[in-house]
């Protein structure tokens, strides 16, 4: 019921965005030269219309700004940009007609898609594969190196790495790990095993599961069998995440720590308390961190939307994306592709970016940011407890890849690290 509620708010709310985005609009842009072109998918409706929707209120705020400001000058006059936003309807299918659409309808100058990486993936081969510039704005599991995708929001660099070691240190070593049974989480699953690795920790279970699963039971009794020190979760869409009620009322009360539950879906506010307490999460970006300017992005979205029920890690993402783009086009003076691309390569900054400094590294098309660790108290406030600074993505260098020089048009996982094999053996 509760999500169901949520779910219904934020069709309301979309419903008065898209009015600003209806057919007749996006032909108009396909066929007009004065604009740049900024074509957006993503979940409005569907399973995952929850965590997604806020992403497209960044996209808007950030395409206000730049408009207000008087645009962009390419070639030299200045052009505004038009924003185009698709609803991908949590349909993996659709990603891939609405890139096509994006590209050969709207003329895209550059695409911004997906939530989940299936998602992601339908949509940016597409787009890859036209030579279009590509935008993936949630926090990803890393390791992807194409000359022209790139990916705002944090890594497991940035997630995953410090927040196992935290917990390892000050709860315990041995834990147990579920997940969505889709690549995103499936590699998560293995950023976990590397984390472990490194800190003497020990995974007691691992588990994967269909999306749509919302029955826990079994789950829930198998883990407290095992009584690990603390669970790691990477659990997907309105759906999964009803293990946290189900374990509350099944005396499930292990420490816990997620890289996708609050950071996207802010469970604490859609679940009655205590359904998440004592949960550990590490978003690069949520409405709590205390910073003059996450508090000044959270006040500009809900000036924009008044009813948005949390701003969360996406809506700053999209935001920095397009202020991203705006930076290129104008160091590039163009909206050419390649000249764009190197104007992205040369490591643009957003100082003051929502969830603090953030600087993409052309080198390897992801960016250096800082990670907020937070826990969900009894009443399900958050108590901050730790910063972790600003952490660079060195996952490909590691692997030996600098996008400025060579593409290698593939994602590289945990295991192709050599330091790490042994933790798969």
């Amino acid at each position: 019921m509760i999500a169901t509620h949520w779910r219904s708010k934020l069709a309301t709310l979309f419903a008065a965005v898209s009015i600003s985005f209806g057919a007749g609009f996006v032909s108009e842009a396909a066929r007009a030269k004065d604009v740049i072109v900024l074509c957006t998918i993503d979940d409005l409706s569907g399973d995952f219309s929850i965590m997604s929707t806020p992403k497209t209120y960044g996209y808007k705020l950030a395409v206000k700004e730049i408009n207000d400001a008087g645009g962009i000058e390419v070639d030299g006059e200045k052009k505004k940009i038009r924003l185009i936003s698709y609803d991908g309807q949590s349909n993996v299918a659709r990603y891939q007609q609405l890139a096509q659409r994006c590209i050969f309808d709207d003329e895209a100058d550059v695409v911004m898609a997906g939530y989940t990486g299936a998602e992601r993936e339908a949509a940016r081969q597409e787009v890859v594969r036209n030579k279009v510039i590509y935008w993936h704005n949630n926090q990803g599991e890393g390791g992807i190196a194409d000359h022209y995708s790139f990916f705002s929001g944090v890594t497991p660099e940035q997630q995953v790495l410090p927040a196992v070691k935290y917990m390892i240190e000050n709860i315990g070593p041995r834990m147990t790990f579920i997940g969505a049974d889709y690549n995103f989480c499936r590699a998560i699953g293995q950023w976990v095993r590397v984390a472990a690795g490194l800190n003497g920790g020990k995974i007691e279970m691992e588990e994967y599961f269909p999306f749509g699963v919302s029955q826990w039971q079994a789950t829930i009794d198998k883990i407290k069998a095992t009584k690990p020190d603390f669970q790691v979760h990477c659990l997907v869409g309105a759906d999964q995440v009803q293990f946290y009620p189900q374990a509350q009322a099944a005396g499930l009360r292990t420490p816990a720590w997620s890289n996708v539950t609050i950071a996207d879906g802010y469970e604490h506010k859609r679940f009655a308390p205590p359904s998440l307490a004592n949960l550990y999460v590490t978003p690069g970006y949520i409405e709590d961190v205390d910073s003059n300017e996450s508090k000044a992005f959270a006040a500009k979205i809900r000036a924009m939307f008044p009813d948005t029920p949390y701003v969360n890690e996406h809506a700053a993402f999209g935001y920095i994306a397009a202020k991203a783009m705006a930076q290129a086009w104008t160091k590039a003076g163009t909206v050419d592709t390649e000249k764009v691309i190197t104007a992205l390569e040369g490591d643009i900054s957003l100082p003051d970016a929502p969830g603090g400094p953030w600087t993409l590294r052309g080198s390897q098309h992801h960016a250096a940011m800082p990670s907020h660790m937070f826990k969900v108290k009894d009443d399900h406030t958050l108590e901050f407890v730790k910063a972790f600074d600003v952490t660079e993505p060195t996952f490909l260098k590691d692997v030996g890849v600098d996008l400025t020089k060579s593409s290698p048009g593939r994602q590289f996982l945990p295991p192709e690290n050599a330091a790490w094999a042994q933790f798969f053996k």
